[in-house]
């Protein structure tokens, strides 16, 4: 047998979980390993001196302030969750939105999205036009380069938003049940 599980057999003989015939294998190969010999001998000597050691106590209300220090941290940790991360993402959708503004040609962009609602006209405008009171409302607000950014940065922080929650109630599931 190789000496790592030797060692775990060591191990298992300082607990007292060790069987017979694990013992006798045990016995074999410290015969022969000069190397596990002096481990064995080192770690029956600490047990020695520990078994000699009383157990010290923890002092009185360490409990409490462990679990007080925990308590803190998950209460800063759900602070940080509910309020800096969705305000991360806010910030960040208002940037992709304010990027995509600047880099997208827009022109292009409204003549396909004219084009488009010029062929889906006759389908959009009954169910658009009627909520919105004003007429040529949705053809407008397709061809405004800052309506358009501003969509996609609602789209942007939309998805992240409906992202972290996802990872937060995964989370909570999680530790629920762990």
């Amino acid at each position: 047998m190789d000496c790592a599980f030797n060692r775990r057999l060591m191990n298992e003989r300082l607990d007292g979980t060790i069987s017979s015939l694990d013992d006798r294998v045990l016995e074999i190969h410290l015969a022969g390993c000069a190397s596990c010999r002096r481990e064995w001998a080192m770690l029956a000597a600490m047990d020695l001196v520990l078994a000699g050691e009383p157990l010290s106590q923890a002092p009185a209300g360490f409990e409490l302030s462990v679990v007080g220090e925990i308590t803190s941290r998950v209460e800063a940790r759900r602070r940080i969750e509910s309020v800096v991360i969705p305000s991360a993402c806010g910030a960040a959708a208002i940037a992709v939105g304010y990027g995509v503004h600047r880099l997208v040609n827009w022109q292009a962009v409204s003549t396909a999205l004219r084009g488009l609602g010029e062929a889906a006209s006759g389908a959009v405008t009954p169910l658009v036009e009627p909520s919105v009171g004003t007429s040529g409302f949705l053809s407008t607000l397709l061809q405004n380069p800052a309506a358009q950014g501003a969509m996609m940065a609602l789209a942007v922080a939309a998805t992240i938003f409906l992202g972290i929650s996802a990872i937060r109630v995964a989370r909570q599931v999680t530790l629920k049940y762990h």
